[in-house]
């Protein structure tokens, strides 16, 4: 895995600071060391003032090749598959930018310009997928946009379909282009949308949260889209006072619940009160580990 939270210009720099859009950044113990956008800013608070408000991170400021060389060289590309992980796609883009309550107003109060904002961003999407294409050689691009709480869409499905899908699909067909496999990332209750992630050309759709009926997606569409996740990241396995015997059972359930479908591949995290990069592995291992031995088992 590659990108997401090593992409300065759209997260800050590690342990806090402004993006490429001017968003500023701060990193907390409670979400692991991850950045998230500092509270009480706002670039805008009417949405008709984006083309004037916005500027765009310069792409050609970034050493594309040294971070395709520091980051590659954590696995092999010639036995494992790259994937580029695109954090902050359209609609949390807009977030950053006006902060959530404005942004949903502004799906409901103007949706031309919201249109107009998201396929800027999308024209952006792309320009970055080229970089990333030439120096990282990535198999897969995943694009996280998280719609979703874990009771529902924070938008109606209609107005994502309106309003966000374009986006997604004019990138996505981009990246095809570039030879290039497109999936997305979704947390929370996203269930109402799953035929658009695949009309989106999404071939993976992570991180499946049980809050969604995971059998009943398999069922329907596990011949069109790959499930990743499965593991109870809302509930106590996820928590960081999880014991090994949570863990465990957790990714028991999860293999023996979904596997047998098809379509699968397990994901799971616990949260971590830490921003050492040492204590947050030594946390989540534990998951993975037994994973990868049940796994096994499971499929001989």
């Amino acid at each position: 895995m590659c990108g997401g939270a090593a992409e300065s210009f759209e997260n800050g720099p590690v342990g806090g600071g402004k993006d490429g859009f001017g968003v500023e950044w701060v990193a907390t113990r409670s979400s692991g060391g991850q950045g998230t956008p500092a509270p009480n800013q706002c670039q805008f608070d009417d949405i008709t003032e984006w083309e004037d408000k916005v500027v765009f991170p310069d792409l050609d400021a970034y050493d594309w090749e040294a971070a395709a060389k520091v980051q590659l060289a954590a696995g092999d590309p010639e036995k494992q598959l790259v994937e580029y992980q695109c954090w902050n796609w359209t609609f949390l883009r807009l977030t950053h930018l006006m902060g959530f309550e404005n942004a949903l107003c502004a799906l409901y109060e103007d949706p031309e310009a919201c249109l107009a904002f998201f396929d800027a961003v999308a024209d952006y999407k792309i320009r970055l997928a080229e970089r990333v294409a030439h120096y990282f050689k990535p198999d897969m691009i995943t694009s996280f946009d998280d719609v979703a709480t874990e009771r529902g869409l924070f938008m109606s499905p209609d107005a994502y379909r309106e309003l966000i899908k374009p986006s997604h699909t004019k990138v996505n067909q981009a990246i095809r282009e570039m030879g290039i496999i497109p999936a997305v990332h979704c947390c929370g209750n996203c269930q109402e949308i799953i035929p658009d992630f695949i009309e989106e050309g999404n071939v993976a759709w992570s991180s499946a949260q049980p809050v969604n009926d995971i059998v009943e997606i398999l069922k329907k569409y596990g011949d069109k889209i790959t499930v990743v996740g499965g593991y109870d990241t809302n509930g106590k396995p996820a928590q960081p006072s999880a014991t090994l015997e949570e863990i465990t059972a957790e990714v028991h359930r999860a293999i023996d619940t979904y596997a047998p479908y098809g379509s699968y591949i397990f994901f799971g995290f616990k949260l971590v009160d830490s921003m050492e990069p040492e204590e947050i592995m030594k946390a989540v291992m534990p998951i993975f580990d037994e994973a990868g031995k049940y796994g096994r088992t499971f499929y001989q």
